[in-house]
């Protein structure tokens, strides 16, 4: 899978309005949603130019299998720097994970920065984002 990964130093600076949208959200006694995400991978340090596979799964609060549309981009510092598979959206049922062979690789410039894969859910009508830090070896 192709990553492409380009890094601004503008991304690096603090991002106020997300934390305070965070901080909103909890103070209004938001519900948890019905729509569960989880992100699974084997390291949160990934080499640089290996393979790293990623499972993203997707139920209800009662754990069975949505259907859902999936796109996934890198984050530096709360900002997008890189979309993964160049934004492709993805339909699938339950669970999603790259075909064997076809897995992300992380970039030689990527290495040492502390960046978030975040994956863009949609299913039932709702929107829900998940990251899963990684610092590239």
């Amino acid at each position: 899978m192709a990553l492409a990964l380009v890094l601004f130093a503008a991304g690096c600076g603090d991002n106020a309005s997300t934390r305070g949208a965070t901080s909103r959200a909890a103070a209004s006694g938001a519900q948890p949603s019905p729509v569960r995400v989880t992100i699974s991978a084997p390291t949160h340090h990934p080499r640089v130019n290996a393979l790293w596979p990623v499972t993203v799964r997707v139920t209800n609060a009662a754990g069975q299998p949505l259907r859902a549309t999936l796109t996934m981009q890198i984050l530096l510092g709360g900002t997008p720097v890189g979309k993964v598979d160049n934004g492709r959206v993805y339909h699938f049922v339950g669970s999603w994970r790259e075909k064997k062979g076809q897995e992300i690789t992380w970039p030689a410039a990527s290495r040492g920065q502390p960046l978030q894969f975040e994956a863009i859910v949609k299913a039932q009508g709702r929107s829900v984002k998940r990251t899963w830090a990684i610092r590239v070896r």
